[in-house]
């Protein structure tokens, strides 16, 4: 048997691919989804802060839509808004990596890339997974404490477990706030700039905790969209970054720390930690 800590889309993936493999596997984890829960999600390889794409982001891509189609529907293209200076630093960025993209009047579109909606896709996910809902006290590389006072001996370990766990196991990384604001109008195609807009909601990753994030994602809003968006709720979640998401501990390895990229990359790291354990 193995364990998978954590039911954020890095453990649901994972624990998904090893069943796929033959495996034996446990979820362990307090709660579905904790920062994968944000209302819509862009799996997008595009940045948003700079020209470019993320490294490995095409093939990514590619896995993630054949995997989340399974499981939700998925909205597809995207306008990244670009002056007409920024075009020619942007084509030579993208020629050749794999991407769909055209440049229209307001800047370039990439009609593969797509959004969903998480919560929907994560409780897809989760559907038949043997589950033990509750928190991880501590892992010595073979017995798995738990806060309630039961312990297991599973034959590996897999650490999903995202900020909250993190220090369970010493894993240091970069903290920063996911804010969404879900707002009154739909968008059936996704823009990206200092923010992203998609489906039902506008939102950024890049906010220090405890920083007054919501008017600055509304400000930001109503440049990308030329007016200013009403807003009817809002999702707060801790996104936790490591330089390398995947990598050994004692006793198995964790998957933790994607930060924004989290559904872009997930379904590919997954996919490439159950080849190591098969």
């Amino acid at each position: 048997m193995i364990a998978v800590v954590g039911a954020g889309i890095a453990g649901l993936l994972v624990a998904r691919a090893l069943q796929e493999k033959g495996f034996r596997v446990i979820l362990v984890a307090e709660a579905l989804g904790e920062a994968s829960r944000a209302p819509w999600v862009l799996v997008s390889p595009v940045r948003g802060k700079r020209p470019g794409l993320v490294p490995g982001g095409v093939e990514a891509l590619h896995l993630a839509r054949a995997v989340y189609a399974r499981y939700v529907p998925l909205y597809f293209g995207l306008l990244r808004p670009l002056p007409p200076e920024e075009r020619p630093l942007w084509e030579s960025r993208l020629r050749g990596q794999g991407l769909v993209y055209r440049f229209t009047e307001e800047g370039v579109f990439f009609p593969e890339v797509f959004f969903l909606e998480a919560r929907r896709l994560l409780e897809a996910l989760v559907q038949d997974l043997p589950w033990i809902r509750a928190r991880v006290r501590g892992w010595d590389g073979a017995r798995l404490d738990l806060e309630d006072g039961r312990s297991l001996r599973p034959e590996g370990l897999v650490w999903a477990g995202g900020a909250r766990g993190a220090g369970v196991l010493g894993l240091e990384g970069r903290l920063t706030a996911g804010v969404e604001v879900l707002v009154e109008e739909f968008f059936p195609v996704a823009r990206l700039g200092g923010v992203f807009a998609a489906g039902g909601a506008v939102g950024g990753g890049y906010f220090p905790p405890g920083e007054e994030a919501p008017e600055k994602v509304l400000e930001e809003a109503a440049l990308l969209l030329g007016h200013r968006p009403r807003a009817l709720a809002l999702w707060r979640g801790v996104r936790f970054a490591r330089p390398e998401p995947l990598t050994p501990i004692p006793g198995g390895y964790a998957l933790t720390g994607l930060g924004s990229t989290g559904f872009l990359r997930a379904p590919l790291l997954a996919q490439r930690l159950a080849q190591a354990l098969g």
